[in-house]
């Protein structure tokens, strides 16, 4: 078994025991209107490729969303109920996906279609311009995995084809972690970038990498001031009527079992969330290291 099966494995087991856990006791979902955020990167089959889920299971999950009963929503539903106080259908789900992968045109777009479903994708513009790796992907690249990222042409397909394009910043840079100048580049720069491709505006952006350690306030109101309208965090939780629209929570998936995907999905493995605080990220960052599993 490789570092990252055992570190799938760890995963899954800790995701199944905190959401049976929390369903024996009652935990978690109140009741009330909810909006469940789906966060994909990479959908493909290479072998040992962190943050992918392979076609099958892709498919598997989106088939079990039906029969749980949820109801994909677009973008624009999220917007008009976040910006306008328009009801969002009951247990409404949005998938997206993060970073502007080329297997999302190639291998997502087809099982959504299959499925009748939109989406979302956040791209960080300055790797449409070549073949460089995203900083993460950059030990993946020296081992001879390429996953490539869309071209500008690509991207303008994707989103012709019901893969709404947002944003995700220019280099794949927390915000955190740049000068307050650069940061209103990576939010500004990047939007007009994008309107400019793609002729009509961009409402919604994409925190890199997204805990609670990589965004600070400033960068919120840095995002209105740009005229974004919604942001997205990768804090594990949903999110209700009251919810910042500026820290939307999503759940991060992974090849989960069916019922751990279940369980994420109704809101009993939200306790995880504890992960994304700044404690919690740090804590992460430790466990990769020893694992051997840190990307950078």
């Amino acid at each position: 078994m490789t570092a990252q099966q055992a570190k799938q494995v760890v995963k899954n087991a800790l995701y199944r025991t905190i959401g049976e856990t929390s369903t024996a006791l009652r935990l978690g979902h109140d009741g009330g209107p909810r909006l469940s955020i789906l966060m994909y990167h990479k959908v493909n089959d290479l072998v040992d490729n962190p943050t992918t889920v392979p076609v099958a299971i892709f498919d598997q999950q989106l088939g079990r969303l039906g029969e749980l009963g949820y109801n994909v929503v677009d973008l624009d539903a999220v917007l008009d109920h976040y910006t306008l106080g328009e009801p969002l259908p009951e247990k409404a789900v949005l998938i997206t996906f993060d970073d502007g992968y080329r297997d999302t045109l190639e291998n997502a777009l087809p099982v959504l279609q299959r499925h009748g479903f939109s989406a979302v994708i956040f791209i960080p513009v300055a790797y449409m311009e070549d073949e460089t790796p995203l900083p993460h992907e950059t030990r993946l690249a020296e081992r001879g995995m390429r996953n490539r990222t869309l071209d500008w042409g690509l991207m303008r397909e994707l989103d012709g084809a019901g893969v709404r394009v947002e944003s995700h910043g220019i280099a794949h840079r927390p915000l955190a972690e740049v000068t307050l100048d650069e940061a209103v580049r990576e939010i500004a720069v990047s939007k007009l970038r994008l309107e400019g491709e793609l002729g009509r505006p961009v409402r919604a952006y994409a925190y890199v990498k997204g805990s609670e350690a990589h965004f600070h306030p400033e960068h919120e109101s840095i995002l209105k001031q740009a005229g974004y309208e919604i942001a997205f965090t990768t804090i594990s939780r949903a999110n209700g009527v009251d919810t910042n629209p500026f820290r939307l929570g999503r759940y991060n998936v992974e090849p989960y079992p069916s019922r751990t995907f279940e369980l994420v999905l109704s809101g009993a493995c939200d306790l995880i969330s504890l992960k994304d605080t700044v404690a919690g990220t740090h804590a992460r960052r430790l466990f990769n290291q020893a694992l051997g599993t840190s990307t950078r």
